[in-house]
């Protein structure tokens, strides 16, 4: 976790969702949400706020993986 805290900006985003560790630069401009949907996640666990938006829809959970780095290391 302590990696993913210091990718905390629009120039490198990493997040963790559901034990995943997820590079959502690419992704930050280009979110139907807006881009600071995306920004608070940056450098934090996002699990909550990813599923309180999305609900289990498939299309964001697909759209996610694409993003995907690997799961988060304990």
């Amino acid at each position: 976790m302590d990696k993913v805290k210091l990718n905390n900006t629009d120039r490198s985003c990493w997040s963790v969702v559901d034990g995943n560790v997820y590079d959502l630069t690419r992704w930050i401009n280009s979110h139907p949400g807006g881009a600071g949907a995306i920004r608070s996640m940056c450098g934090v666990d996002g699990t909550r706020a990813f599923i309180n938006q999305h609900e289990g829809r498939r299309e964001p959970i697909q759209r996610l993986s694409m993003y995907l780095l690997g799961p988060l290391s304990k």
